[in-house]
């Protein structure tokens, strides 16, 4: 019995050629193809972020606008008892603004801001803006923020503290028949009239209201109201996201 082998043509170097370039084909669209998926989906997500952060910007403009309005009408009672105690006027209607401007004087209410796209930002999210000028005004942002949280929770808390610890030796607490409403006994008096006292409650108002007026209205809280429209008007050029 015969046995029939069945012969394998060795195959052509050409054929070899044709299978090895609809591979290298084959894989090269798989990877571009994976390539533009990743693509769209980072694009995706970084509009999907500054839509978030549109929302977190308008939040902290409005939280802002607070808290200046809040230091505004503080510095106008640290103005007040500046004035009376710098003209020494020991009037009885004088002394009753003093008592109402004590309770308004050091208090706090700085702005607070929104952290969520931030810190998703912050943990990797920044690689995927592509808008250059964008990124920096965010960058920028962060920096007025962190530069105000220092300066706020050293340098004025300390001011703040300064002056409230002098208003023990020269209020009476007694006095302040309804603090909400600022309503004083009509009969109220300084404990102290010491001048050395007085005068150095002054200076401290002095260096307070200064640094209020100079570095947390005009430098950072004007300067972040400006910077918050800058990034807004940035990201609805560039992703027409509009401003809410």
């Amino acid at each position: 019995m015969e046995v029939h082998h069945h012969s394998h043509h060795p195959k052509k170097w050409k054929e070899y050629l044709t299978e090895f370039v609809m591979l290298f084909v084959a894989v090269t669209l798989g990877f571009f193809a994976e390539n533009q998926r990743e693509h769209f989906v980072e694009r995706h997500r970084e509009v999907e972020y500054m839509e978030s952060l549109m929302e977190d910007l308008s939040k902290d403009k409005e939280d802002i606008n607070i808290a200046k309005k809040y230091t505004e009408a503080q510095v106008q009672f640290q103005d007040t008892a500046i004035a009376i105690l710098s003209k020494k006027d020991w009037s009885r209607e004088n002394i009753l603004k003093l008592y109402r401007a004590s309770l308004k004087i050091s208090g706090s209410r700085p702005a607070t801001f929104i952290e969520r796209t931030s810190s998703q930002l912050k943990s990797g999210g920044m690689r995927l803006i592509e808008d250059k000028h964008v990124a920096t005004l965010i960058s920028e942002y962060w920096q007025l923020i962190n530069q105000f949280e220092v300066y706020e929770n050293i340098t004025m808390i300390g001011y703040r503290t300064e002056v409230k610890n002098m208003t023990y030796k020269i209020f009476d607490g007694t006095n302040y028949v309804d603090p909400k409403n600022r309503t004083i006994k009509d009969d109220a008096d300084l404990m102290t009239y010491d001048k050395n006292t007085l005068l150095e409650y002054n200076n401290r108002l002095l260096n307070l209201n200064y640094d209020t007026k100079k570095f947390v209205l005009s430098f950072f809280y004007d300067k972040m109201l400006i910077k918050v429209d800058e990034i807004q008007k940035a990201i609805h050029e560039s992703y027409h996201i509009p401003v809410k």
